[in-house]
């Protein structure tokens, strides 16, 4: 990795879920709407969702040297969505317990932050219709060349 390459941290990072659960479908990036969700049958079987959280800079970490030496952090939050409160329950305490702890290869081990919840997704009439479990995972890293950038 060259400069702050966030999305190489991210993919890696999804690269470890797909390998260490594949037997769940994961997605990245969906947004789960209300629209979305309602297509979604209530019978599906459990599928997790990927969504990214930008880059930023810890500053209490900073550093004498200049920013691009400081220690930068990220998130990510992990989303079951189950057709029952107990199932997107346990496919999250899954995820989350095999995570907690992984070390990415720039930085510092996946920490649980901002805990856990699950709550329904109603249809129109306002019954619940899917369940969504929902646990944020923080990483911490340093950029291995700070004088360095991305190229494209």
């Amino acid at each position: 990795m060259s400069g702050i390459d966030l999305v190489a941290i991210q993919e890696e990072i999804a690269l470890h879920v797909r390998t260490t659960f594949p037997q769940y479908e994961i997605k990245e990036d969906e947004v789960l709407d209300d629209e979305y969700l309602l297509r979604v049958s209530n019978k599906t079987k459990p599928f997790v969702v990927i969504r990214w959280s930008g880059l930023s800079r810890d500053a209490s970490n900073a550093s004498f040297a200049g920013v691009r030496h400081d220690e930068y952090l990220s998130r990510f939050d992990l989303v079951a969505v189950a057709p029952a409160p107990k199932i997107a329950r346990k496919v999250l305490n899954i995820f989350m317990d095999q995570l907690i702890g992984w070390r990415i290869s720039n930085g510092a081990q996946l920490t649980p932050t901002l805990g856990q919840t699950v709550f329904p997704s109603v249809d129109n009439n306002g019954v619940p219709h899917l369940y969504l479990g929902i646990g944020t995972l923080e990483f911490r890293f340093n950029s291995e060349n700070p004088n360095s950038y991305i190229t494209p």
